[in-house]
């Protein structure tokens, strides 16, 4: 692990790792859109929260790939967290993997669903993929350098361009998510001055803050890590920042935890600026 220089961006063990979570999130993403073709089962799992065959043939893939290439760093994915075999202890160092994010879009026909991989290390997500298989896009992040490309139907990636956050215009974008409506998440939106709302799927809420298209996206119900580390990687990547509702930096970790993350809100710009 010590090969990885955080601190330059453009080294090549950085890019290395960045490519190659670039092309097994580009092959789960095939394995989810085979599944779609043929038709997906919906299971309900024991936290009330649906699974399809979709979900798990893709993780089962990221996990194959991620253990054989990174043997040395411990993985915690959603449904191998579902059967209780993630670790509950990580040294510093360690992957978050929501291979379907947006399942409630997947099955409702939609396209804003997505293939999630993070590295977090020291409590923070600093690499990250969020690739969105039926939208062609994906988006990579590594400390200080952000990126979206498109990807052909044959899985080549082309058209990759260099993407950062944008200074908060007078009227700001806020994202809210298709498929929860919270409460809390309303009250604290009725309390931003005057903005426009935009419904948007899964974890592409973090990646359109990345683009300078949005301004910001408030969570206010607990959620788990690997639903938001690598979009959020991306979205620090980009300039931006997630912060607690008391306004210090999300922080992940595993030790003693159930993998849940504090309410927050992500932003393009500081939110004093």
């Amino acid at each position: 692990m010590g090969a990885f220089d955080f601190e330059d961006p453009a080294s090549g063990s950085v890019r290395t790792l960045i490519q190659a979570l670039e092309t097994v999130a580009i092959a789960a993403g095939k394995e989810i859109l085979a599944v779609r073709a043929e038709g997906a089962e919906v299971i309900v799992k024991s936290d009330r929260t649906p699974v399809t065959q979709a979900d798990r043939r893709a993780e089962a893939l990221i996990l194959d790939f991620l253990t054989n290439h990174y043997p040395g760093i411990p993985v915690v994915a959603e449904e191998l967290a579902e059967a209780g075999r993630c670790p509950h202890h990580a040294k510093d160092v360690f992957f978050l993997v929501d291979a379907l994010d947006g399942t409630g879009e997947f099955i409702a026909g939609r396209d804003e669903f997505t293939v999630n991989i993070a590295l977090i290390r020291g409590q923070t997500p600093v690499a990250g993929v969020v690739y969105a298989p039926a939208l062609g896009k994906i988006w990579s992040g590594v400390t200080g350098q952000a990126q979206v490309a498109d990807v052909t139907p044959e899985g080549a990636i082309s058209a990759q361009q260099q993407i950062h956050t944008r200074p908060c215009p007078e009227t700001p974008v806020a994202l809210v998510s298709y498929t929860h409506k919270e409460p809390e998440t309303e009250a604290w939106l009725q309390c931003l001055p005057e903005h426009e709302t935009a419904s948007v799927g899964s974890s592409l809420k973090f990646c359109l803050l990345a683009e300078g298209r949005a301004d910001v996206y408030p969570r206010l119900v607990c959620l788990k890590q690997w639903d938001i580390a690598a979009g959020d990687a991306v979205l620090r990547a980009a300039g931006g920042m997630t912060l607690t509702l008391e306004g210090t930096p999300l922080l992940y970790g595993v030790e003693g935890s159930d993998f849940g993350c504090s309410r927050f809100v992500g932003w393009g710009s500081a939110p004093d600026a």
